[in-house]
């Protein structure tokens, strides 16, 4: 994953979400995951993945790398559904799409919104060492997914990762999966060491402090406030559980018109 692309993404981008303030993106987002704990429904899960992957082709990024880039949890979430596993596929896929949607919806974050805005948002209402750790530890949390490639790669070259092996290619994977997160401890106390040298005095600071609200974050927050709402209700009124594919259909149906409208603007 090179990162300068996250970083051109959340910088250059001119959609309404780009547009839209990093306070509201945020709530946005916190709705969005906290709709994704709480529910376990197979349906709602796969409507708001699909929301969110139409959401993905608004940006007017290149959706491919969006989603290529929230697909890297899946591999830990895999993992976590094979250990949990009950004989239920819809188990499994609920674990799956629990993981690929919260992905989903930090990458539609961070592609849209600069980082250092990200932290300034949220350093008021997080103790200063937290909101401090996640901002030294961010970049190093995008260079352990480059290693992560690197890794794959790897395996591959020296038929550590080859055909109907698969014990031998879990074993192999697991090993490197244990040393990537050594490293990746390592790497992110270098970070820490580094800007400190540069005289990093643990304070973020930010131009984008403005909180009025838009056109643009009205939107956003519609959005959100609708797949809680959908998903709050679905809680206080099991009934409405076998509304849920319904929620699907919505949600491809966004998907099919904002994928039609975006080929019509490219072609256009």
């Amino acid at each position: 994953m090179d990162v300068s692309i996250i970083d051109y993404y959340a910088n250059h981008g001119d959609s309404f979400l780009h547009k839209a303030k990093p306070f509201w993106k945020i709530v946005f987002t916190t709705l969005v995951i906290a709709s994704i704990i709480l529910t376990n429904e197979l349906y709602l899960l796969l409507g708001i993945y699909v929301a969110l992957l139409s959401l993905a082709f608004w940006t007017r990024l290149s959706v491919v790398k969006i989603v290529t880039i929230a697909l890297y949890p899946a591999l830990f979430a895999l993992i976590f559904a094979f250990a949990m596993w009950n004989g239920s596929w819809i188990r499994a896929s609920v674990i799956m799409l629990k993981a690929l949607s919260a992905a989903l919806c930090m990458v539609l974050l961070i592609v849209t919104t600069p980082y250092p805005d990200v932290f300034n948002v949220i350093r008021p209402i997080m103790p200063r060492i937290i909101a401090e750790g996640l901002f030294v530890t961010y970049r190093s949390v995008f260079i352990l997914l480059e290693l992560t490639d690197d890794l794959i790669k790897g395996l591959k070259v020296r038929g550590g990762l080859t055909r109907r092996r698969y014990f031998s290619n879990i074993k192999n994977f697991s090993s490197g999966i244990g040393l990537l997160l050594v490293r990746g401890f390592d790497l992110s106390e270098k970070f820490y060491g580094v800007m400190n040298i540069r005289g990093y005095g643990g304070k973020i600071s930010s131009s984008n402090n403005n909180l009025t609200f838009t056109k643009n974050d009205l939107i956003t927050m519609v959005i959100g406030l609708m797949i809680f709402a959908a998903v709050i209700m679905t809680l206080i009124n099991t009934n409405l559980l076998k509304l849920s594919v319904y929620v699907l259909l919505l949600s491809v149906c966004a998907l099919i018109i904002s994928t039609i409208y975006q080929q019509i603007r490219i072609r256009g």
